[in-house]
């Protein structure tokens, strides 16, 4: 078997239905431009009451290596450090919620960021499924999201999945503000092992904030060159997540998560701002989010240059 270019590692746990889309979304029969040499799929399923299992995995794609662990923790981060460590390219993808589905250039251009730059981190905004988050709408469920994924016929567009979806708050701005996170993101296998890889300390429910500690350590990184995709999205679908369900507990769960990332930071979470280098194409589908992050960025730019403040003051040769 040809050694890949790309290993990415998808984390499993409880979404069987939702995790049989998200590999279909990574399978060269619907990402466009790619071979199948170029990437492997590395899938980590944990043990629940809902097992996606080899044979449905490895269906839904092709180049899928399947690995099931009898997990006890309640944290997706060993899974991922687990899935890392089995890659055999050096470049490698990050989706530690399995239930992401992704438009059909993602993985293209994480390959040619790869090639303008080894050390690129690859950055893909988030979205939700519905008029609005998730956790923001109690009536949202999963027979709602299958009768609207069904009829937008995302399997034949990808790109129709932004006519059903609304910005993450992890990038509610758009693409000239600093992301929280990422739930698909691209790095060198390097930059990932210099970091530590996903710290396991995170062990509440879901993995607590281990998405935006990764993140900000890769984005910081001096070596690190921060690529966004514009006009590509990864588009969380409805599994009864820890943050992403509607609940009254919801305050209170999200309190935890922020208390525990202060602590292992040393200091108050702040968003990374490193100038992002945009890349890809923007279809028809996607010029609403572009056209909002472009008033959103307008806004935030005027108001910085009337402080006297720099944009992007963690990138150490910012243009703006």
């Amino acid at each position: 078997m040809t050694t890949p270019k790309l290993s990415i590692v998808v984390v499993v746990h409880r979404m069987a239905r939702q995790a049989e889309n998200t590999l279909y979304s990574l399978s060269t029969a619907y990402q466009r431009h790619v071979a199948p040499d170029d990437y492997e799929l590395i899938v980590v399923e944990n043990a629940s009451s809902d097992v996606l299992g080899e044979a449905r995995a490895t269906a839904a794609a092709n180049r899928v290596r399947y690995f099931f662990r009898d997990e006890r923790g309640v944290s997706p981060a060993p899974a991922l450090n687990f899935g890392v460590r089995q890659a055999r390219a050096p470049f490698i993808g990050l989706v530690v919620d399995g239930a992401r589905l992704v438009t059909p250039r993602v993985v293209e251009y994480a390959l040619l960021a790869s090639r303008m730059d080894p050390k690129a981190l690859v950055v893909v905004p988030g979205y939700h499924l519905g008029a609005t988050e998730q956790q923001r709408d109690p009536t949202y469920e999963e027979a709602k999201e299958i009768e609207l994924l069904a009829r937008s016929g995302w399997q034949d567009d990808g790109y129709a999945l932004f006519d059903i979806a609304t910005l993450s708050s992890a990038n509610a701005s758009g693409v000239f503000h600093p992301f929280m996170e990422s739930n698909c993101l691209f790095c060198a296998r390097d930059s990932y092992d210099r970091i530590g890889g996903a710290d396991e300390r995170f062990d509440l429910p879901g993995g607590g904030s281990v998405n935006l500690y990764l993140y900000r350590r890769l984005a910081l990184l001096a070596e690190s060159r921060l690529v966004v995709l514009p006009g590509e999205g990864s588009f969380h679908q409805f599994h009864g997540g820890v943050t992403t369900t509607a609940s009254p507990e919801l305050p209170g769960v999200l309190a935890e998560h922020r208390a525990q990332l202060a602590a292992l930071l040393g200091h108050p979470f702040e968003s990374p701002k490193r100038e992002p280098l945009l890349l890809g194409a923007v279809t028809s589908h996607a010029l609403p989010a572009l056209g909002h992050s472009v008033e959103r960025g307008l806004s935030r730019f005027t108001r910085f240059r009337n402080q006297g403040n720099k944009a992007w003051s963690d990138d150490p040769d910012p243009t703006e």
